[in-house]
């Protein structure tokens, strides 16, 4: 794909690429800036790791080198204006379904630069980064409410792929479940095949690089079991039936630091009834005060979740565009 040129407004600064030496403490400073109130505990954990890697000159010396493959942003570009970063945009490679692509990230402008089209200039300069390097396709992410950048994506031919909303539960909220003929008790085996395609349909593959759902800790045979053993990694699994059909299953799995996740297989015509009561019963039963954090497409469930005392934290849209 042919990357459209572009008219720039008359700037006194630049575009150039990242330097991690020296560019790294401020992209974290003006990402911080640009996106603190949609962080979680992740986000801030990142911000801080990017922070003590740019005080340590070994590392980034070795990270370097190792751009392509580093967890932290070392690929992509600044906009500079007297000597200060005011933008940037983060390259990160991934593969998805075998193919070599890159999720544009850390899309930032200082609020004082903003409409002067440096965030599209960004962007496409991290579009023939990617094409360059002979990626399938780009992707990104944008939060749904964010009008300018979701027109400036679409005009350099981005498409929107999925709209997925994260949601994290209440504090100290006390479940009443009213079960209205509904059975819930532990998965078993001959549950496995439908939640294998149910997740399958509300956790595409083409985002299992971003999705954490580890799928072997799921399987219910004996080659899951011994995965488990190894890995020390045992979800919990709650099924919801109605006269022995199977409506839903949730996992609960162990997250990071702060949060644990949650994992909802329904079938496509499940009410939200019953989606409200499976959650309800493994609030329940889950021993933990730590925050459970479930992503799920967006408009789905929506009331279902709200009962069972989750709120939605940010709606992203997923947004790819075809480079070869």
């Amino acid at each position: 794909m042919a990357v459209a040129s572009i008219s720039i407004p008359s700037m006194t600064g630049r575009l150039r690429p990242l330097d991690p030496s020296r560019d790294l403490g401020g992209v974290a400073d003006l990402v911080e800036l640009c996106f603190a109130e949609s962080m979680d505990e992740d986000g801030l954990s990142y911000l801080r790791q990017m922070r003590e890697a740019a005080r340590s000159s070994n590392f980034i010396q070795w990270a370097s080198s190792m751009a392509e493959q580093a967890s932290l942003p070392f690929t992509g570009f600044v906009w500079e204006e007297m000597g200060r970063v005011v933008g940037n945009v983060s390259l990160i490679p991934f593969h998805s379904e075998g193919h070599r692509c890159y999720l544009i990230a850390n899309v930032a402008v200082h609020p004082e630069y903003r409409g002067h089209g440096i965030g599209r200039r960004l962007t496409v300069k991290a579009m023939d980064y990617a094409q360059n390097h002979k990626a399938y396709a780009a992707w990104l992410q944008v939060r749904e409410d964010n009008d300018p950048a979701i027109h400036i994506y679409l005009t350099l031919g981005f498409n929107e792929r999925f709209r997925r909303t994260t949601w994290n539960s209440t504090a100290d909220f006390q479940p009443q479940v009213v079960s209205n003929g509904l059975v819930v008790g532990p998965r078993r085996s001959i549950h496995w095949a439908d939640q294998r395609a149910w997740l399958e349909r509300l956790y595409p593959l083409e985002l299992s690089w971003h999705l954490p759902l580890d799928w072997k800790a799921f399987r219910s045979d004996w080659l899951g079991k011994a995965y488990r053993l190894m890995t020390l990694n045992f979800p919990r699994h709650w099924a919801i039936q109605r006269s022995e059909r199977l409506l839903g299953v949730l996992t609960w799995q162990r997250g990071t630091a702060h949060a644990d996740t949650l994992w909802l297989a329904t079938h496509i015509e499940s009410e939200e009834g019953a989606i409200r009561v499976l959650i309800l019963h493994a609030r329940k039963h889950i021993s933990t005060h730590r925050l459970l954090t479930l992503n799920y497409p967006a408009e789905l469930a929506v009331q279902a979740l709200r009962s069972a005392g989750f709120f939605e934290k940010q709606t992203l849209i997923w947004m790819e565009v075809k480079l070869t």
